[in-house]
């Protein structure tokens, strides 16, 4: 993505307020900080709301205020679930919980989350207090829903869809709506929440595809990565796909296959190829694609200004990265 979409100037400021923010006199609580932060994230929400709010009106105090209060409830949200999900690595960083353990992640996590509404409540964004207590409730069912999900095996595109939307969409609708909010543009709060819906849709899409980047249809791929990637058995958008497409047979055989006893790198070559086979790959990607191009048209209804149009060029962003 070109330097001149990345409002370099906007996000400077916002990541000096950002970490002012999770300053500490606990030098252990100092130490985790420093590490976690130590590779910068992507800023997703933070840019969707400067852009939004570019496009629509002028950037304030209070969107910047907005924006760490978002970062914050994601960065505690994918603390937690590098615990849930057993992830060992992160942005090629070793995650919280592999470095200390379980325990700290979880409360550095928790510590974040109150960090995010402590924010809210000294800056007396009382209206939003049930807003941001509101979808950390939800995210934290998503999380609920797809432990359960995956270990009834409720492998259906909808219960998919429902957690994805709790756990990535309703965070990135909450940017869009927000900002219209901020800057009083009641009638463009319907579209900014479903582009933010759609945008999620496609982001965690995309997210799942990153998973099978490193295997091919020739079978030419980097064991080691691919290893550390789908180690954590995670559920992904082509695997779902894959299963309800497959025969009574062949569902059996992948339940059964996971349940063995078994080098996990031969367990993954084997499911990786049976989502090739049924073409879960190539339908995530249509899908992915589709929930974008819904994104885009909506913001024809919107000013064709430059915000718009960096507005766009961070969607295609989104789908195109390589991490």
């Amino acid at each position: 993505m070109k330097k001149k979409f990345l409002l370099k100037k906007e996000l400077k400021i916002f990541e000096k307020q950002f970490l002012f923010f999770l300053k500490s006199k606990i030098l252990f609580l100092k130490k985790i900080k420093n590490y976690f932060f130590l590779k910068k994230g992507k800023y997703v929400r933070p840019l969707l709301i400067f852009l939004i709010t570019k496009m629509l009106g002028t950037i304030s105090k209070k969107t910047y205020k907005l924006a760490s209060i978002i970062e914050l409830i994601h960065t505690a949200s994918i603390i937690h679930d590098d615990v849930i999900d057993n992830s060992s690595f992160r942005r090629g960083f070793l995650t919280i919980n592999s470095l200390w353990n379980n325990k700290i992640a979880v409360i550095f996590g928790d510590y974040i989350f109150s960090k995010s509404l402590n924010l809210a409540l000294n800056h007396n964004y009382n209206h939003y207090n049930n807003l941001f207590s509101n979808l950390i409730l939800k995210m934290s069912e998503g999380e609920l829903y797809q432990i359960d999900f995956i270990k009834n095996h409720k492998f259906y595109e909808k219960n998919y869809k429902k957690i994805i939307f709790n756990k990535t969409a309703l965070l990135l609708s909450t940017c869009c709506e927000q900002s219209g909010k901020l800057l009083k543009k009641k009638h463009t709060l319907f579209f900014l929440k479903k582009i933010g819906i759609l945008i999620g849709l496609s982001f965690q899409i995309k997210d799942d595809l990153l998973d099978y980047n490193n295997f091919n249809q020739h079978n030419n791929f980097n064991q080691q990565n691919l290893f550390l990637k789908l180690n954590e058995t995670k559920i992904t958008f082509p695997f779902i796909y894959s299963f309800n497409k497959a025969s009574f047979k062949e569902k059996k055989w992948i339940l059964n296959l996971s349940k063995k006893k078994q080098n996990f790198f031969f367990f993954y070559k084997k499911l990786i190829n049976f989502i090739l086979f049924l073409g879960g790959i190539e339908f995530s990607i249509y899908k992915m694609k589709l929930f974008t191009n819904k994104a885009l048209i909506q913001l024809n209804n919107f000013p064709n200004n430059s915000a718009n149009k960096s507005l766009k060029t961070l969607i295609f962003f989104f789908i195109n990265r390589k991490f």
